[in-house]
């Protein structure tokens, strides 16, 4: 009778620490909050380290706009809707609407990008008999490094290269020298994925060379004017200056805004504000009526799977979030600020994060994601 009840003693016993360990695996439940408004500052604090600009599209289509932190490290002065942010890479996606507008008119008919720029200034490397073309540029399948000056590569920094500014110092006939006679692909054109700024930059000089303009005259005249985007530009105007968030590296040093002559400007050098990017976004969900629809359309079409990060259109990624829901997305990065958009066409929702730090370890894509799962909780 006693070996008995000992042995139910060891099972109830061995069944407790058995419960007991499931339990620890589940881990702790997850915070339960009132509104959108709670989980949003929730997600804030987790990831915004100097100041940010958020601003979310909900179900039933309204913005919500949302300050944190302050312009600059050690102030008390917070940004708002019409502070002036470096938006980075997010600027490829402008690249891209611009070239599949462009496209749709009739103006590029040839997509070998050498056949578009000037044979007796530049030689386009090749590799395995294939050439690139604008498909390859804009979806980083070009096998082009990721610029000029990365590590490994024997082509002579341009006259006051800065590490902290390193597009600055280009200038076309440099970057033609470097296209001519350094640069070597990584891979025979459209059999691999590398991201490149050198590609997109390159893309966007190109449009300049086909309109008979220059890449800023296009960005303006068919996006910014069209969208009525009056707070953006690739250089920084007098109101611009006046509201501008102050860019910090990963470490909180105060580091300069980015700036590029035409050949880089492509790749990444749009100044914007919060209210101006909802303007954006508004016409990537088609909330408003905008001529560049078909553009767009455009962009956000499969070409490739890219991987983890998702299918990749033109320039944009499409990816499956484990909710369930599918979302067209990009980030930036500067040396100073980041930044991140994401949409759900299907819901008509959709998210702009502008941070005044560089976030190279990828909490700026952590925090939309987050964002972009928050958002459809909430009827």
């Amino acid at each position: 009778m006693h070996r008995n009840f000992a042995i139910r003693l060891l099972l109830v016993i061995g069944l407790t620490l058995s419960l007991m360990s499931c339990k620890k695996d589940v881990g702790p439940e997850p915070p339960i909050y009132n509104n959108i408004e709670e989980e949003i500052s929730a997600i804030a604090d987790q990831y915004v380290k100097v100041g940010a600009m958020v601003g979310i599209i909900d179900l039933h289509q309204q913005k919500h706009i949302y300050s944190f932190g302050t312009k600059k490290l050690n102030t008390t002065d917070p940004p708002d809707e019409n502070t002036t942010f470096d938006i980075g890479s997010l600027t490829k996606t402008f690249t891209a609407v611009m070239a599949a507008n462009m496209y749709i008119e009739g103006k590029i008919e040839d997509d070998i990008i050498s056949h578009h720029l000037p044979s007796e200034e530049v030689t386009m490397p090749m590799k395995d008999g294939v050439e690139i073309t604008f498909t390859h540029l804009l979806t980083h399948t070009s096998g082009l490094p990721r610029s000029p000056h990365q590590e490994g590569s024997v082509f002579p920094l341009p006259p006051g290269y800065d590490e902290e500014n390193p597009y600055a110092a280009y200038t076309t006939p440099q970057v033609y020298d470097y296209l001519s006679n350094y640069c070597y692909l990584e891979f025979t054109p459209g059999t691999w994925w590398l991201y490149s700024n050198t590609a997109v930059g390159l893309a966007g000089h190109v449009l300049g060379l086909i309109d008979g303009t220059s890449y800023e005259t296009i960005l303006k005249r068919d996006i910014f004017d069209v969208l009525e985007m009056d707070n953006s530009s690739l250089f920084l105007t007098e109101t611009q200056m006046l509201n501008m968030a102050d860019g910090h590296d990963g470490n909180k040093k105060q580091v300069p805004f980015f700036i590029a002559n035409d050949i880089f400007q492509g790749a990444g050098m749009i100044k914007s504000t919060l209210n101006d990017m909802l303007k954006y976004l508004d016409a990537n969900l088609r909330l408003v009526n905008s001529p560049l629809q078909p553009a767009m359309e455009l962009t956000f079409q499969t070409i490739m799977h890219q991987g983890s990060m998702g299918d990749q259109g033109l320039i944009w990624l499409i990816l499956e979030l484990e909710d369930g829901q599918e979302i067209i997305y990009m980030a930036g990065n500067t040396n100073g600020h980041s930044s991140y958009m994401a949409f759900n066409r299907t819901l008509s929702t959709g998210a702009v994060i502008l941070f005044n730090i560089s976030n190279h370890d990828g909490t700026n894509i952590d925090m939309g994601m987050e964002l972009m799962r928050a958002i459809i909780k909430y009827q």
